[in-house]
């Protein structure tokens, strides 16, 4: 399998070539749609090539260029069942905030968000715990993985890799997110995921991180601390 990752703004997205179709992992925040063409033309994938393009979480700056990228590749959009009528209620948009500055972020944009327009998560496809993806192209299932919002999924390859949209962050070091929807939620996921000892580890936001790392997951108010180790 062949993972080409793609930085919109803030965001990673992820292509997956597989032996007999590519799937991409977020799509990104709204007018992102260049940024993947471009980079899936660099990998040598064509539109053509995308099968599925799989929304891990219903915030918007993951599934913000679904509809854009779904022009481009005509591929089905797919997400948690729950997570479309998620994406509805603008409170959703940052869950509550684990640091003082993101309570702040988050008292500021839920002031101003009446006055933004934006278009909630639409999905052809509704999935699930233990869907699998090897229709779609290459050897990989999907794990519902909630926490930061209550749909948030995982994708965990053949080869031991797992995507883990904001389950985690890895600005710094590896840490819980700012926003959390649910706190216990969240740790029982990141039991489920240290269980599986992935190889590597693939956040939407900053670097990936091999699994090993997963041991020790620092608190939110680190993640952008640099100096910590």
């Amino acid at each position: 399998m062949i993972i080409r990752r793609i930085a919109v703004r803030e965001t990673n997205c992820y292509l997956l070539r597989g032996e007999s179709g590519t799937v991409l992992i977020d799509p990104g925040p709204p007018g992102g749609a260049a940024a993947v063409a471009a980079h899936a033309a660099v990998a040598g994938i064509g539109p053509e090539d995308v099968r599925l393009i799989l929304v891990t979480h219903g915030h918007l700056d993951h599934y913000g260029c679904a509809a854009e990228v779904k022009t481009w590749c005509g591929a089905p959009v797919a997400a948690q069942r729950g997570e479309p009528a998620f994406s509805r209620d603008r409170r959703n948009a940052l869950p509550p905030s684990q640091t003082l500055r993101g309570s702040v972020i988050r008292s500021i944009y839920l002031g101003l968000s009446p006055l933004a327009r934006f278009r909630p998560l639409e999905a052809d496809l509704l999935i699930d715990e233990g869907a699998d993806l090897s229709a779609y192209g290459f050897d990989g299932q999907v794990l519902l993985v909630p926490g930061h919002s209550p749909g948030s999924l995982a994708v965990v390859t053949a080869g031991g890799d797992a995507f883990v949209g904001d389950l985690f962050v890895n600005y710094a070091v590896p840490s819980q997110p700012i926003y959390l929807s649910d706190r216990q939620a969240w740790e029982r996921s990141l039991e489920r995921i240290r269980e599986l000892h992935p190889q590597m580890v693939y956040v939407g936001h900053g670097e990936p991180f091999p699994g090993e790392r997963l041991g020790h997951i620092y608190a939110a108010r680190y993640q952008f601390r640099w100096w910590v180790r």
